[in-house]
């Protein structure tokens, strides 16, 4: 068995189920805008929890999670999908954190070992990205199809909660209006409609 494959092992099965969970449940509470995203706010904004490394990773993913080949879709980088997950994470336990951490610094340096491919995972093309992503979601090891799942649902929680990717899977937006400027609720920030 490669290195690889023993630390995924090491990490618990009820760990990625837990972190799964949460962020299936935390998706609902980033659309109720919680802790909304200030309109003139960069996408590359300073970020809590993620490094550098793990935003290269992750907007790699995220990428092609996401692709529907639809060009009216923005781009991930045009997005705060990124900085969404990023505040997500800040709330959940540290522990959760160190585990994605690892996760995505396997997933990036892994392809030599899973995918035969002499590259890191942000250096592959995108059909090899989506074919290694395959590999994940269909392995014979249990923890690795719920790190795919847990990979699959953070992509979905950032890029689909932004304004900007609505009109592309035909949501009007949430049924309640969002608060106004000085209505209970209202932390100050703008959203991006």
């Amino acid at each position: 068995m490669s290195e690889s494959h023993g630390v995924l092992l090491s990490l618990s099965r009820r760990s990625f189920l837990r972190y799964t969970a949460v962020t299936t449940g935390l998706a609902t509470i980033v659309r109720l805008r919680a802790a909304p995203v200030e309109a003139a706010e960069p996408p590359d904004a300073a970020l809590q929890v993620l490094t550098s490394g793990d935003v290269d990773t992750l907007t790699a993913i995220v990428e092609r999670m996401v692709q529907s080949g639809d060009p009216a879709m923005p781009a991930v980088r045009d997005t705060q999908a990124i900085a969404t997950i990023d505040r997500t994470l800040a709330s959940v336990d540290e522990a959760v954190v160190t585990q994605l951490r690892w996760l995505l610094t396997i997933f990036q340096y892994s392809p030599p070992l899973l995918a035969f491919r002499m590259s890191r995972f942000t250096a592959m093309s995108p059909e090899q990205q989506d074919d290694y992503l395959r590999g994940w979601a269909n392995s014979r090891f249990e923890t690795c199809r719920l790190a795919f799942r847990a990979l699959k649902n953070l992509s979905m929680l950032g890029y689909y909660t932004q304004d900007s990717t609505w009109r592309g899977i035909h949501y009007d937006g949430p049924w309640v209006p969002r608060p106004g400027p000085g209505q209970p609720g209202n932390t100050g920030a703008v959203g991006n409609k």
